[in-house]
């Protein structure tokens, strides 16, 4: 009997309330899991909101250690996706008790797991976040605590594994998957995190990693949100394997660096030795101590990157990534690596006059909170649209002169200026080269580097193309070009991460408002839906283009918030079939609300070459898995709260005349 993996499988996370928990419960919600469980002894309010509110996850309350409580939520949820994570609880008779406990947890799950199967014969996959039995691996060389124990809270995890896979290993209907978990960024937010000297001239990373120049593997505990339901995804490839997965082999010099370059504040690495960690005044330094010996030292087996980048099917997430966008957490405030971040007033907005740069323009002049003065560069001042643009308020928005194709120039339209928005033409009517196009990008890039006075950066980008064609298996085009634009795109903003500017990544959707050039008001009073080829059932992010320009400006209202984010914005998934039904309902009467002619609108697949190119766009815009998961509806209303969903979208603009001008409608 084989597992089924569909969109609708139920999930369950036992752990669901702590950091790797959420991650998880939150990718396997995008993912399409559905319901996902969450449980757990308890959360905060705040918690439990987003795992219900936010991501509709389902809270259960229990605790690991009741049989009962296990027993019953594996049976009356049915789940066939679970997600086991455990923690060490170190109480006051000693450590080597503690991951006995911990021990005896993972052991009961795994019997009362068998034991349920027994009975409903459901089979089930079981992916189990563990770490190494240092007991074991570093017999020798790490001296034990006086109880005995090496690492507690990594070998107890480990020694469960291991009995996790004997255990199963004659049951073909559970499968097993253990991911073998690295040193966590998030310990930085803990006992890892900077502190100042007695002056506060300087502040030290102390730990017992070894030399400053040892590699330590890490990961965002974020990248579990993918790695896991990726994992559910292919329960064949993955059973019986011990997954070591990684984000980044880097030394603590390295994030010492990278810390004084984010803050501004000197930081360096203090390594200590294992006593004087040991010693230390906090319950579990012992353990800590050991931990950190042990992952500093070459004798530590490694973890395996190219597997995470194959299990994530992207990069993994890189400490200087983590770093931007947990930079205002409170554990840096605390340690004054943090002080109020100065306002942004200025912006440049490039790409005018694109609907992307006008959006943002409208955006920023309408922000109530504050004055913006609005630089928009541009090649051709004299542009008729550019100077209407200017028109919205002559005071505010000045018109510079730019060469995109020259340094010196570039640099000229961002001095002085505190805030930069980044947008090109991904479809325009001009024959740019895509090639040229990213060089253009990437010019402007370095010269918000270069210039002193730029804070924050905001680059409007698309997923790539060839990574979204590969994974939603779309094959050949034929029409290639904005499919080159695309990747230009995503190139440019993987260009951006290796620069040091404070960046967030907008990935752009299927503007609503496009939807209004798909239909056409004919001679004899029908009206025609045209859809791209073999697209009027694909589901496509999509979200009105004036909610961008509000997006924008709250970003730079909060851009340390920000900084580092890639959010991917949507506030609905529609297909064209979706849209011609709200047409229907919206066209078929008047502004009075009386009926005008029982008219439908018909399909009429055309396919030019615009509807190759926007039949392209469509397909690299579906609501695919690989689109899903970096989008997020409930994130997109947390920063635009006053978005409209489309339905409400085409409901306000039922009867303004602008809008059933443009559908030839009166």
């Amino acid at each position: 009997m084989e597992t089924v993996l569909n969109s609708k499988q139920t999930a369950l996370v036992f752990g669901g309330s702590g950091e790797q928990g959420r991650a998880v419960v939150e990718g396997l919600a995008c993912a399409g899991f559905s319901p996902v469980y969450a449980f757990g002894h308890q959360h905060s309010v705040e918690q439990q909101q987003y795992l219900t509110d936010a991501l509709g996850a389902i809270f259960w309350k229990g605790d690991l250690q009741n049989l009962n409580d296990v027993r019953q939520v594996l049976q009356e949820t049915q789940a066939t996706a679970i997600v086991l994570i455990t923690t060490t609880d170190i109480p006051c008779d000693g450590f080597s008790t503690a991951a006995a406990a911990e021990y005896q947890v993972i052991e009961s799950f795994f019997r009362c797991l068998k034991e349920v199967y027994e009975k409903d014969k459901l089979p089930r996959h079981v992916v189990f976040n563990c770490r190494d039995n240092v007991q074991e691996e570093a017999k020798g060389w790490i001296d034990p605590l006086d109880d005995g124990s090496i690492v507690p809270h990594f070998s107890a995890k480990g020694r469960g594994a291991a009995f996790a896979l004997r255990f199963l290993a004659d049951v073909p209907d559970l499968k097993l998957t253990l991911v073998t978990i690295p040193f966590l960024y998030s310990n930085f937010l803990g006992f890892f995190c900077p502190l100042p000297d007695e002056s506060q001239t300087q502040w030290n990373l102390s730990a017992c990693f070894g030399d400053g120049n040892n590699k330590i593997d890490m990961l965002g505990a974020q990248d579990l949100s993918i790695l896991v339901p990726n994992i559910f995804e292919e329960p064949e490839k993955y059973d019986n394997q011990n997954l070591r997965v990684v984000g980044q082999r880097i030394s603590m010099d390295e994030i010492a660096s990278m810390f004084e370059d984010l803050y501004g504040k000197p930081v360096i690495y203090n390594p200590l030795t294992v006593e004087e960690v040991s010693s230390m005044e906090f319950e579990g330094a012992a353990a800590v101590a050991q931990m950190c010996q042990y992952l500093g030292d070459a004798r530590h087996r490694p973890h395996d990157v190219e597997l995470t980048r194959q299990i994530l099917r992207q990069d993994p997430q890189q400490f200087e990534d983590w770093l931007l966008t947990h930079s205002e957490a409170s554990a840096f405030v605390k340690a004054g690596l943090i002080e109020d971040a100065p306002s942004i007033v200025s912006v440049a907005v490039f790409g005018a006059p694109s609907v992307e740069a006008t959006s943002v323009v409208k955006g920023l002049l309408y922000d109530v909170r504050k004055e913006y003065a609005i630089r928009i560069p541009v090649s051709d001042v004299k542009n008729q649209d550019v100077v209407e643009l200017r028109a919205l308020h002559p005071d505010r928005i000045t018109i510079v002169p730019v060469d995109l194709n020259d340094t010196k120039s570039c640099q000229a339209a961002v001095d002085g200026v505190q805030g930069v928005f980044l947008a090109t033409h991904c479809l325009s009517e001009d024959s740019t080269p895509f090639e040229q196009e990213e060089e253009r990008i990437c010019r402007v890039i370095d010269a918000c580097e270069a210039a002193k006075s730029v804070r924050h950066l905001v680059f409007s980008t698309f997923e790539s193309a060839e990574l979204l064609s590969h994974m939603q298996e779309l094959g050949h085009f034929e029409h290639a070009s904005a499919l080159d634009h695309f990747d230009a795109r995503a190139r440019s903003a993987a260009y951006a991460r290796t620069r040091k500017l404070s960046v967030t990544y907008v990935l752009l959707p299927y503007y609503t408002e496009h939807f209004l050039s798909m239909v056409v008001k004919q001679a004899d009073s029908s009206v025609v839906l045209n859809v791209p080829k073999d697209k009027q059932d694909t589901k496509v992010v999509c979200m009105s283009i004036d909610d961008l320009g509000v997006a924008v400006a709250n970003i730079f209202d909060s851009y340390q918030v920000y900084s580092g984010h890639e959010i991917g914005l949507v506030t609905d998934f529609a297909s064209a079939n979706d849209i011609k039904i709200l047409m229907e309902q919206m066209i078929l009467k008047s502004s009075d609300g009386t009926t005008v002619k029982e008219e439908k609108i018909t399909e009429t697949i055309t396919h030019p070459t615009y509807m190759k190119d926007f039949g392209q766009m469509f397909g690299n815009l579906a609501h695919s898995e690989a689109v899903k998961r970096r989008r997020s509806v409930a994130k997109t209303f947390q920063l635009i709260p006053s978005a409209r969903p489309l339905k409400e979208w085409i409901e306000m603009n039922a009867n303004d005349e602008s809008f059933r001008e443009k559908l030839g409608l009166r």
